[in-house]
């Protein structure tokens, strides 16, 4: 489940990159909220990514470039 979760953060890191978007809410329903946002801050900070963070806030995911 780890490479799968792994995946998915990658996928919605690059979509996210390539948007003109500043943030994003995440609601993916496979995947508990917590995993997925610890995988996401895992990806940005192996990928040396210093202008994007993952967060919860009210219970919900979001991406935000800063």
């Amino acid at each position: 489940m780890a490479e799968e979760l792994k995946k998915i953060a990658d996928e919605y890191l690059d979509r996210f990159i390539t948007s003109d978007l500043v943030m994003v809410k995440i609601t993916d329903e496979n995947y508990p909220i917590n995993s997925l946002k610890n995988m996401l801050i895992s990806r940005i900070r192996k990928r040396g990514m210093t202008n994007i963070t993952a967060y919860t806030f009210l219970n919900e995911l979001f991406l935000e470039k800063i």
